[in-house]
């Protein structure tokens, strides 16, 4: 299945202009972007496809510390991305668009939407895009989680004096530190600007 360059999302930093049609994502179509865009058109690795699944058949291309083959597999918001050992985080630049930026750790942080508990009495946290972890840390529903090697290392409270970012809504991509939490709102400070965004649209990194 393709997609044409006209159908792309407005989070996709790639021209309209180019080849007719792009390879869809093989999972999470609304919230990522296929390996392959982000080989080829964001960080230039590839002049073309054949090129990109060379890279992939190749083994050295990871997403949160497995290995990627597949060049439709969709990178999502704060994914680790690993090339031959150096690693980059997929996050937002401040007009709301995709950008790969290079990251020291395999890490990931992302917000917790949701809580189970499992027949075994142990908890599961449902995470930002479809994700989830098993865990017994002490973590309330909206904060956010440091994650490494499928384990918690850090819990970040969505509270008042932490960096956040927006990572959804029309202020996707601004970040700041966060002035006041309120019942379904925060006031974030970006830029000189204090901004009222729907807490639902924000996630605690630091």
């Amino acid at each position: 299945m393709h997609l044409k360059r006209q159908e792309i999302g407005k989070s996709w930093p790639i021209p309209r202009k180019g080849t007719k049609y792009l390879v869809v994502a093989s999972h999470e179509k609304k919230n990522g972007i296929p390996m392959l865009i982000v080989l080829r058109d964001m960080m230039k690795l590839g002049k073309n496809r054949k090129e990109v699944k060379k890279m992939l058949s190749e083994g050295v291309v990871s997403v949160n510390g497995r290995v990627v083959r597949e060049d439709k597999f969709a990178l999502l918001p704060f994914d680790a991305l690993s090339i031959n050992k150096k690693t980059y985080k997929l996050g937002f630049s401040d007009k709301g668009k995709f950008q790969v930026n290079e990251a020291g750790k395999e890490e990931m942080i992302l917000k917790v939407l949701g809580k189970k508990i499992l027949k075994n009495k142990r908890i599961q946290l449902n995470l930002l895009y479809g994700k989830n972890i098993l865990s017994n840390e002490k973590v309330n529903v909206g904060d956010s989680v440091l994650i490494k090697d499928r384990k918690i290392i850090k819990v970040i409270p969505l509270e008042a004096g932490r960096e956040a970012i927006a990572f959804a809504g029309k202020h996707r991509g601004r970040k700041g530190e966060i002035k006041k939490v309120q019942v379904g709102a925060a006031l974030l400070s970006s830029n000189d600007e204090k901004i009222n965004i729907p807490t639902r649209d924000l996630m605690a990194i630091k």
